[in-house]
């Protein structure tokens, strides 16, 4: 927070980049809350005071000088701490449309309702077509000084180069493990460590995949994975019959977490050292031991193009099974 109003004032257009799951979208909602409270200014940082009438508009959430933009204009179902679609229900729209964006047009250039400042969040930044972040960028090249953007992004490495050069980048890191353990905790959350481990240290991450009761599930598919001696078509049956079971689960976070454990394999391989599943470092080495290394990297980039269509298989049993035999591929020794 002190980095960013260093200067007094904020950036016309500020992106806030990170990993999923530490905060970036609270933090851009208070910095929105900060330069729109009556109550408060530079001197003392933009910290609202969430008792003057701005402050009570923008927690009731419906402050006319804000603006939040998301997928579908639904701010519950998109984000980047949003909960996993279940498996077979229809899923909301994960862009962000041109007409979305144009639509800003006579907020950011009629005037602040309160004569004000006005601002304006776009999360997850990435979700934007192409052609809404044309859009944006007319918008920034100039916009009027009492206009803020605030983009949340958790891929900003997929947002046109002309946009994140018009924006003040800041980078948002993953807070201490011990620090976000002792938060887990204080909020109640069991296997704190453990839920922090799967979900690569965000703690945000970790409290909705407890409030969910997702580790379990999670513990279910690690446990298919350790068992390569089972064969692709019991694997695949386990699979399914898991992801029918709960309601949180998909194919794409299968595939994600197959991707983790192939990445513990390989770091396990290379340093004994597993990032995401500490808890299972034993069975870890029994399986990593004699793979190839090669057919372990070869294997996680196969699984980043059919990620890319696990929300829209044709036949899901088969392509459980086509997952399976690919990761027992992996576990093959290199002359075998």
């Amino acid at each position: 927070w002190q980095q960013l109003f260093a200067g007094g004032e904020l950036h016309h257009a500020t992106l806030l980049a990170g990993h999923a799951g530490v905060g970036k979208l609270a933090l851009a909602e208070a910095m929105a809350a900060g330069l729109l409270c009556e109550s408060t200014g530079p001197t003392v940082q933009y910290r609202p005071c969430a008792s003057c009438q701005s402050c009570r508009w923008f927690l009731g959430g419906n402050h006319p000088d804000y603006r939040r933009i998301a997928p579908d204009e639904d701010d519950e179902a998109a984000g980047e701490d949003a909960p996993v679609k279940p498996v077979g229900k229809k899923k909301k729209s994960e862009t962000i449309k041109v007409d979305q964006i144009r639509a800003l047009e006579d907020f950011v250039y009629v005037g602040s309702h309160r004569r004000g400042k006005r601002l304006i969040v776009i999360s997850p930044a990435e979700a934007m077509n192409h052609a809404a972040a044309n859009a944006l960028l007319k918008i920034l090249e100039e916009p009027p000084s009492t206009v803020y953007f605030i983009l949340v992004s958790s891929k900003w490495r997929l947002l046109l180069p002309t946009v994140k050069s018009r924006c003040r980048k800041v980078l948002i890191g993953r807070p201490d493990a011990t620090q976000a353990h002792a938060w887990l905790v204080s909020e109640g959350i069991a296997e704190a460590g453990k839920l922090l481990q799967v979900t690569g240290g965000s703690p945000l991450t970790a409290a909705i995949w407890a409030e969910q009761g997702r580790l379990a599930a999670y513990q279910g598919s690690i446990d298919v994975l350790t068992k390569p001696e089972e064969g692709p078509l019991t694997m695949a049956m386990r699979w399914d019959s898991q992801l029918r079971a709960s309601a949180d689960a998909s194919l794409e976070t299968l595939v994600e977490q197959v991707q983790k454990w192939l990445v513990d394999l390989i770091q396990v391989k290379l340093a004994d050292q597993p990032r995401f599943h500490l808890a299972w470092h034993e069975n870890l080495k029994i399986l990593a031991g004699p793979a190839s290394l090669g057919r372990l990297f070869n294997c996680y980039n196969e699984l980043m193009d059919i990620r890319a269509v696990a929300g829209h298989p044709l036949n899901a049993q088969l392509f459980l099974e086509d997952l399976a035999s690919r990761y027992l591929r992996a576990l093959r020794p290199e002359k075998s």
